[in-house]
């Protein structure tokens, strides 16, 4: 029995010393062995700051410690692009960080260049690696880059159209050199179409609003942004001649570069002043300029007609030898006659149609029609915006000018 008993005992004693070794192991704390929970933990923190108009401006990336060591500990920072471009927007930078015992935080500096285009915000990365007496708790951060310019910059290269043609005189044109839209000449029309014509009928993706116009170098700028205005998630800007400028038959030339990427969609057309043949599109429609982003090379010239309720299309379209519609201005035309028109690129025609074609359809482009210049964004054509698309864009408009005889 005696001895029973002292098994028991020693068999109980053993149990203690095997635990009170695991918990000496476990927790840490225990003789300075050291284990996980007393390893340091690092992160880097994210940095929002304004560009700047010119030179450079330090974003200074936090680099903190959760405790101290009694050891130094290191760490690699290095940036990697986002939407920023290193040596366009940014300085690229590597760097190991070192802490000596007893610090907690430094300081990963990047230097971000600085200009005057007005362009959307933009990103890049800080990543962490390499960590040497410390575990990375937060890996990366985001550098945000915020523009805060207001000059769109471009230049007044490309084609540029006489200012008279024989046997035609300027009988109207917006040359677009003052400070806002001339409301005498134009209405803004608002939006998103709703209720009625939601989208526009193409259900595109913008609201339209006065604030996206600005007026810069003889120029009128219309400014496709990303932001949420009337739910929608694009703003953007249309204007409208109907009731003030309308016009039937003539030469009219529209100047203007435009803008490119998916989802991207200017246009310059005219609508029936007075649908003396009914509604949309029995009255027709004449698309002077339609192009969209994900086709930057290629201009468009259709007209819409028909009982309805879909349009009959007659049209054509014309590609650039090289380069892109955003490169430089160019200028888009028609040659509106009785019974027939002419689109015409940098003076060139390209397509041409005639009341011939149409058959037993009504003609409906022998009545007078007003101008519309707008900047959609999605939409059934061209498609709405994705990770490749340039936002803010800009459709930047010299002049409208029409010629009669």
């Amino acid at each position: 029995m005696k001895k029973n008993n002292l098994m028991l005992l020693s068999i109980f004693v053993s149990l203690l010393t095997m635990l009170s070794s695991c918990s000496k192991s476990s927790d840490g704390g225990g003789g300075g062995g050291g284990g996980i929970d007393a390893i340091p933990k690092i992160s880097i923190a994210d940095v929002s700051l304004p560009e700047g108009n010119s030179g450079t401006t330090a974003f200074s990336f936090m680099v903190t410690l959760d405790k101290t060591s009694t050891t130094t500990v290191s760490i690699t920072c290095a940036t990697a692009d986002g939407a920023a471009k290193a040596g366009e927007d940014y300085t690229a930078t590597s760097q190991t960080i070192s802490f000596a015992p007893g610090e907690k935080e430094k300081t990963f500096v990047v230097n971000v260049n600085g200009d005057e285009l007005k362009e959307g915000n933009e990103d890049f990365k800080v990543n962490l690696s390499s960590p040497v007496g410390c575990l990375i708790s937060r890996g990366q951060a985001v550098g945000t880059i915020m523009n805060e310019d207001t000059k769109i910059v471009f230049n007044n290269t490309g084609y540029d159209a006489p200012t008279s043609y024989p046997g035609y005189t300027l009988v109207w044109s917006d040359e677009f050199n003052g400070a806002a839209v001339n409301t005498s000449d134009w209405t803004f029309e608002n939006g998103d179409g709703c209720p009625g014509n939601c989208g526009w009928g193409n259900n595109e993706l913008e609201f339209y609003q006065p604030a996206n116009t600005t007026f810069q170098d003889g120029k009128m700028i219309i400014e496709a942004r990303a932001e949420n205005v009337g739910g929608k998630n694009y703003t953007s800007t249309k204007i409208v001649s109907r009731d003030k400028k309308k016009f039937k038959f003539g030469r009219i030339d529209f100047r203007a570069l435009l803008p490119k990427s998916q989802g991207m969609w200017p246009a310059f057309w005219m609508m029936p002043n007075n649908s003396v043949y009914g509604g949309w599109p029995k009255s027709g429609e004449l698309d002077i300029m339609e192009m969209i982003g994900k086709q930057p090379s290629t201009t468009y010239g259709t007209l819409h007609f028909g009982p309805g309720p879909g349009s009959t299309q007659l049209g054509g379209n014309k590609s650039l030898a090289s380069g892109t519609f955003n490169d430089q201005f160019h200028v888009f035309s028609i040659e509106w006659k009785q019974d027939e028109i002419t689109w015409l690129l940098d003076g060139v025609p390209f397509s041409t149609h005639t009341k011939a074609e149409f058959g037993s359809a009504t003609y409906p482009f022998n009545e007078e029609f007003f101008f519309i210049i707008n900047f959609a964004v999605g939409g059934n054509w061209p498609g709405n915006p994705d990770g490749t698309s340039i936002v803010p864009s800009w459709m930047i408009v010299d002049y409208v000018r029409v010629y009669q005889q």
